[in-house]
């Protein structure tokens, strides 16, 4: 279990991991990252958001304005999120 924490967050493994999901499952974590009106995208538009926020080149909708998204994968939240950090830098 140790080993799977350290092992490295890389857009590769994300992309991979996006792919897994269903279309609901896409646009909850999507929420929950912070694409705005996820439901209103194609699966493919959805996950080329979520990269978007996470490779830093798109901003994520505020904390604040984000809807609850019970269903998200959300250590898939959590990764996305700490590699965004890594990239840009922790706010």
């Amino acid at each position: 279990m140790k080993e799977k924490a350290m092992q490295k967050i890389t857009i590769e493994n994300i992309e991979a991991r996006l792919e897994e999901l269903n279309i609901f499952e896409l646009r909850q974590t999507a929420r929950a990252v912070g694409v705005e009106r996820a439901a209103d995208c194609k699966k493919s538009e959805v996950h080329a958001k979520i990269i978007a926020i996470a490779n830093g080149t798109a901003e994520p909708v505020p904390i604040e304005n984000r809807k609850f998204c019970e269903q998200a994968d959300k250590k898939l939240v959590k990764d996305i999120q700490t590699y965004r950090e890594s990239i840009i830098g922790k706010k």
